[in-house]
C-alpha cells in the first residue's frame, strides 16, 4: 500500500460533523506544535497536504484526508498548553485518568497507543488497567520498568532534573539538553529549539517534583496487547536493558534496537520508524 495516494477529504469542528465512519482511520494526536502535521506530510511524501506552522495550536479543526481502499488518516487539533495544577501529585494513575477521561468524552471506547519515555510508561500502565480497551502499543524506550534510581543515574535525566528544579531555564540550557537526546546532536536544529522554548513558560517544576511512576517490570507477563518496541542502544534517557525487559516479559512483543541512535528513535530512524509502525497498526 502506498500513503502518496492521499487526498484531503474534509474539515469538522465538532465530532456532529466527522464524516461517517467506514475502514479503517489512524489518527494523529499531540500537543500543541508535537509536528502531527508534518508527520502526515512525511509519511504521505506531499510538503503541504497537512497544513503546518511554528505557531502552536495551527490546527483548529479535525481534518480528514482519502487514502485508497477506505482508510484515512485523520489530523487532530492540539492540545498542552493548558495550565498544570500545583496542588496535585503527578503519578502513574493521575495522568492516566486524565487520558481515560478524555477520550471518554469523544466516546471512544477501543484504541491503540503509541507512547515515547514518560508516554511509553503510560501507556504501558493503560494496557494493563485497561486491557479491554487498548488493543495494540506502540512503544519508543519506555519509562517504568526499572527503579527510579537506574533512570536518575543516565546522563540524560540528571541534567534533566538539575536543569529544571535547579532555577531558570534559559535557551543555552535547553540546546544542552536536547544535544543529549539523539546519538548525533548535530540533527537538533533551530526550530526544535524554538519549539521548546514557546512551551517553557508553562513548564512546572511541580511537574517534575513530584512524579511518581511505578516499576511495571513484575506485571509485564500481563501486557498480552500486540506490542512493537523501539529503542536507540546509545539513548541517555532511558537504559537499553529496558529492551531486554519488554522482548522477554511481554508475551507478544517485536522488539527493533538501532545503534548510533539515541532517545529520539522516531526522529533519528524516521523512514524505518513510520513504515514499522504503519504496517504494525494496519496488520
Amino acid at each position: 500500500m502506498t500513503f502518496e495516494k492521499i487526498n484531503f477529504l474534509t474539515s469538522a469542528a465538532n465530532l456532529d460533523q466527522c464524516p461517517d465512519d467506514l475502514g479503517s482511520e489512524i489518527a494523529f494526536v499531540g500537543k500543541s506544535n508535537a509536528g502531527k502535521s508534518t508527520a502526515i506530510n512525511v509519511i504521505t511524501n506531499r510538503k503541504n497536504i497537512a497544513k503546518t506552522s511554528k505557531t502552536p495550536g495551527r490546527t483548529q479543526l479535525i481534518n480528514f484526508f482519502n487514502l485508497q481502499d477506505n482508510r484515512r488518516l485523520v489530523d487532530l487539533p492540539g492540545y498542552g498548553f493548558s495550565s498544570k495544577p500545583d496542588d496535585v501529585i503527578y503519578s502513574l494513575d493521575y495522568f492516566n485518568e486524565k487520558i481515560i477521561q478524555f477520550l471518554d468524552s469523544l466516546g471512544i471506547n477501543k484504541f491503540s497507543l503509541i507512547g515515547n519515555s514518560l508516554g511509553g510508561a503510560l501507556s504501558i500502565g493503560l494496557g494493563l488497567k485497561y486491557s479491554d480497551r487498548v488493543q495494540k502499543l506502540i512503544l519508543m524506550a519506555p519509562g517504568g520498568i526499572e527503579e527510579r534510581k537506574a533512570y536518575d543515574s543516565m546522563p540524560g535525566i540528571k541534567k534533566l532534573l538539575t536543569d529544571f528544579l535547579g532555577g531558570d531555564m534559559d535557551q543555552s540550557k535547553i540546546e544542552g539538553l536536547l544535544e543529549l537526546f539523539p546519538f548525533d546532536a548535530s540533527i537538533v536544529n533551530e526550530e526544535m529549539i524554538q519549539e521548546r522554548m514557546q512551551i517553557l513558560p508553562l513548564m512546572n517544576t511541580q511537574v517534575m517534583a513530584t512524579m511518581d511512576i511505578p516499576n511495571m517490570e513484575n506485571d509485564l507477563h500481563l501486557l498480552n496487547q500486540p506490542t512493537l518496541a523501539f529503542w536507540g542502544v546509545n539513548d541517555q534517557f532511558i537504559p537499553v536493558s529496558g529492551a531486554m525487559k519488554i522482548g522477554n516479559g511481554c508475551p507478544n512483543a517485536q522488539v527493533m534496537l538501532f545503534s548510533q541512535c539515541g532517545h529520539w528513535v522516531m526522529i533519528e530512524r524516521e523512514k524505518i520508524f513510520n513504515e514499522a509502525c504503519i504496517n504494525f497498526l494496519l496488520s
